[in-house]
């Protein structure tokens, strides 16, 4: 698979991350959650499965078979980057690069929410690359 399918399927991964970052920001809110708590708890396991999906999809396009240990393994770079980025996106300084920008109405109620699935994207981008690489290898 060349470039363009690799920016494809991570484009994909972080379109993903960021609507179910949305959508559980969103429910966290209605239901009067708290969304940072969920948050740990949902999107690292989320992103490890839609990355499971996304990289076996890859794995089969590249190799005609589905290697499960090779897309498992692949899998942990989206996870490694989830985590590393939500940590990232507690941080008040690179939240506030986001927050500023939204509407007065939605940065009290919501934009802790915007700014995490705007960071969520970026690491579905960067997993998904890098598991790419790594699940195309056919052993």
């Amino acid at each position: 698979m060349g470039t363009i399918e690799v920016l494809g399927f991570s484009f994909a991964q972080g379109i993903a991350l960021l609507i179910s970052t949305v959508l559980l920001g969103w429910i966290s809110t209605e239901k009067g959650l708290s969304f940072t708590k969920w948050m740990w708890i949902i999107l690292p396991i989320l992103s490890y499965c839609v990355a499971l999906g996304l990289l076996s999809a890859s794995n089969f396009a590249a190799c005609g078979k589905i290697n499960i240990s090779l897309v498992a393994t692949a899998s942990f770079f989206t996870l490694a980057a989830v985590v590393v980025f939500m940590c990232v996106s507690l941080l008040d300084f690179f939240r506030n690069f986001i927050i500023p920008i939204l509407p007065y109405e939605f940065q009290a109620s919501f934009g802790v929410v915007i700014a995490t699935a705007f960071y969520m994207f970026w690491a579905g981008l960067y997993g998904g690359a890098f598991g790419m690489g790594f699940s195309q290898s056919c052993v």
